[in-house]
This record gives structure tokens, C-alpha cells and sequence, in this order.
């Protein structure tokens, strides 16, 4: 009988420790977390969204992720926002994906790794409805656009510029400074680039 009654506690025991950490309990957690969150009381937020991050809760992971771009509760950390909104972004929260694609992208309207991962994550976040991952991917669609525009823009006009003799005068006029020759190989390769219309990289 005593063997039973041990028995019998430990999965008392073991029932409550499951019953304390199952989704119930995770749900009141984060039901908890939201409302001191939305009072502000972002000290007491984060101590109970963290462990449900941990947990891998992707909404947990998502708030985590913007109180530490923002300042709230914790210092201000672009790398634990990334490293939170990652996690969450791969299970599917478009909250997250957004927030991702928003510390990826440095509105330089250059095509850079972190531009396309920018553009990968709004537009997942897009297609699952995401109002605010559409407004901005089609702010970085029209903002590469514009730029490869130019690009190809300045390319025509190099390639029509006209090579004037006063540019061959003065490169020649430098390359004597620099090493008194203007019979230099040097020279030779510079103005065959300047009547060619190439641009030398100096």
C-alpha cells in the first residue's frame, strides 16, 4: 500500500508540474504578458514574455523581438529583435516577417543580400494578408525600380558621351606630373580609354 501511495503522489506530482506549464497555463501567461504590455509596464512584459519565447510561443517571440528594437523593458538591440523576429517569422507569424523584412531593409534602394531578404520576408508577410508588409513592399518595388532606372540611365549616357580633347589634355597634363613621361605605358592605356569613352576607375 505504501508502495502504491508513492506511487500514486509522484503522479500527482507529475500531473501538476504538466498541468502548470501546458498551454493552459502558457495562455494565461501570455494573456498576462499582452495586458501589462499594453499598460506599459513593459519591466513586468518582458519577465513573462521572454519564457514563453524561449518556449518558442511565436507571438511571445514577436513581442520580444519588438521591445528590443524599440527600447521597451530592455535596451535597445537590433540583433536580439533579428534573432527574435527570425524565430517567430518561420513559424508563419506575418506580425514578425514584416517586422524582419523592416530590420533588413535600409531604404538605400540598393540591391544588397540584406535588401532581398527585406523583399523575401514582406513579400511572405504580404500573401498571408499582412496590410502593412503590402505598403511596403511596394515601397521597395518602386524604389529598386527607380533605381535600376537610373542606373541603365547613367550607363546610356557614358556610353553616348562624347570624349573631348581637353580630357585627353588634361590626363596627360596629370600623368607628367606623376611620372614625367607621357610616353609612359600609363598614358598610352588612359588614352586609349578616354577615345574608347571608358571611364577609369581612380
Amino acid at each position: 500500500m505504501r508502495i502504491f501511495g508513492r506511487f500514486g503522489l509522484a503522479i500527482a506530482a507529475l500531473l501538476f508540474a504538466l498541468t502548470a506549464h501546458g498551454p493552459a497555463a502558457q495562455a494565461d501567461s501570455l494573456k498576462e504578458a499582452t495586458t501589462a504590455y499594453a499598460k506599459k509596464q513593459y519591466a513586468a512584459a518582458i519577465k513573462l514574455f521572454r519564457p514563453l519565447a524561449e518556449k518558442g510561443n511565436a507571438i511571445a517571440q514577436y513581442k520580444v523581438a519588438v521591445m528590443h528594437r524599440m527600447g521597451l523593458g530592455v535596451p535597445k538591440s537590433e540583433k536580439e529583435a533579428r534573432k527574435w523576429s527570425r524565430l517567430a517569422a518561420k513559424q508563419g507569424n506575418p506580425e514578425a516577417q514584416t517586422l524582419l523584412g523592416s530590420l533588413y531593409y535600409k531604404a538605400s534602394g540598393e540591391e544588397s543580400p540584406d535588401t532581398i531578404r527585406a523583399y523575401m520576408w514582406y513579400e511572405v508577410a504580404a500573401a498571408q494578408g499582412n496590410a502593412e508588409a503590402k505598403k511596403d513592399l511596394a515601397s521597395l518595388t518602386k524604389e529598386l525600380t527607380r533605381n535600376r532606372s537610373r542606373k541603365r540611365a547613367r550607363r546610356r549616357r557614358n556610353a553616348n558621351r562624347p570624349v573631348t580633347s581637353s580630357a585627353i589634355d588634361r590626363t596627360q597634363v596629370a600623368t607628367r606630373q606623376a611620372d614625367g613621361s607621357s610616353h609612359h605605358p600609363a598614358v598610352r592605356t588612359m588614352r586609349s580609354s578616354l577615345r574608347l569613352g571608358i571611364r577609369l576607375a581612380v
